[in-house]
Protein backbone atom coordinates (compact mmCIF):
# COMPACT_ATOMS: atom_id res chain seq x y z
CA UNK A 1 0.00 0.00 0.00
CA UNK A 2 1.60 3.41 -0.68
CA UNK A 3 2.42 5.75 1.99
CA UNK A 4 -0.24 8.61 1.90
CA UNK A 5 1.80 12.28 0.59
CA UNK A 6 2.27 14.78 3.35
CA UNK A 7 1.30 12.17 5.98
CA UNK A 8 0.37 13.47 9.56
CA UNK A 9 1.22 11.27 12.48
CA UNK A 10 -0.93 11.31 16.11
CA UNK A 11 2.13 11.54 18.41
CA UNK A 12 5.92 12.51 18.01
CA UNK A 13 6.90 8.50 18.69
CA UNK A 14 4.73 7.55 15.70
CA UNK A 15 6.69 9.95 13.40
CA UNK A 16 9.81 8.86 15.18
CA UNK A 17 9.11 4.85 14.52
CA UNK A 18 7.67 5.64 11.08
CA UNK A 19 10.52 7.50 10.32
CA UNK A 20 13.27 4.62 11.50
CA UNK A 21 11.84 2.61 9.83
CA UNK A 22 11.70 3.93 6.23
CA UNK A 23 15.14 4.64 6.96
CA UNK A 24 16.50 0.90 7.72
CA UNK A 25 14.78 -0.78 5.46
CA UNK A 26 16.23 -2.37 2.78
CA UNK A 27 13.66 -1.26 -0.31
CA UNK A 28 11.53 1.24 -0.44
CA UNK A 29 8.59 1.60 -2.75
CA UNK A 30 8.84 5.17 -4.83
CA UNK A 31 5.74 6.53 -2.79
CA UNK A 32 7.88 5.60 0.44
CA UNK A 33 10.66 7.04 -1.10
CA UNK A 34 8.98 10.27 -1.09
CA UNK A 35 7.53 10.56 2.15
CA UNK A 36 11.17 9.82 3.83
CA UNK A 37 12.77 12.65 1.93
CA UNK A 38 9.72 14.56 2.92
CA UNK A 39 10.19 12.84 6.68
CA UNK A 40 14.38 13.89 6.36
CA UNK A 41 13.30 17.58 5.01
CA UNK A 42 11.62 17.98 8.80
CA UNK A 43 14.53 16.14 10.88
CA UNK A 44 16.91 19.03 8.43
CA UNK A 45 15.60 21.61 9.59
CA UNK A 46 16.61 21.12 12.71
CA UNK A 47 20.69 21.90 13.96
CA UNK A 48 23.10 19.06 13.24
CA UNK A 49 23.50 18.89 17.19
CA UNK A 50 19.46 18.23 18.01
CA UNK A 51 19.55 15.48 15.00
CA UNK A 52 22.38 13.22 16.53
CA UNK A 53 20.33 13.97 20.38
CA UNK A 54 17.68 12.31 18.54
CA UNK A 55 19.06 9.28 17.52
CA UNK A 56 20.60 8.46 20.87
CA UNK A 57 19.94 6.74 23.83
CA UNK A 58 20.82 8.18 26.50
CA UNK A 59 21.52 7.49 29.78
CA UNK A 60 23.07 10.38 31.09
CA UNK A 61 20.78 12.52 32.19
CA UNK A 62 21.96 15.95 30.86
CA UNK A 63 22.16 14.32 27.30
CA UNK A 64 18.53 12.73 27.54
CA UNK A 65 17.49 16.41 28.56
CA UNK A 66 19.40 17.12 25.03
CA UNK A 67 17.27 14.71 23.39
CA UNK A 68 14.12 15.73 25.00
CA UNK A 69 15.20 19.08 24.24
CA UNK A 70 15.69 18.01 20.42
CA UNK A 71 12.33 16.09 20.17
CA UNK A 72 10.03 19.26 20.93
CA UNK A 73 11.90 21.31 18.28
CA UNK A 74 11.20 18.44 16.37
CA UNK A 75 7.36 18.35 17.08
CA UNK A 76 7.23 22.26 16.70
CA UNK A 77 8.49 21.40 12.92
CA UNK A 78 6.38 18.47 12.45
CA UNK A 79 3.77 20.67 13.90
CA UNK A 80 4.39 23.95 11.23
CA UNK A 81 4.46 21.64 8.10
CA UNK A 82 1.38 20.00 8.98
CA UNK A 83 3.16 16.81 9.99
CA UNK A 84 1.89 16.30 13.29
CA UNK A 85 -1.81 16.14 14.20
CA UNK A 86 -3.40 18.08 17.26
Amino acid sequence: MPAPQNARYSSLAAFLAHYRALKAAPSRSAADERLLAEMAAAVGALPAQEIKALDEDPDDPAARRHRERAEVSLARVLAARGMLAG
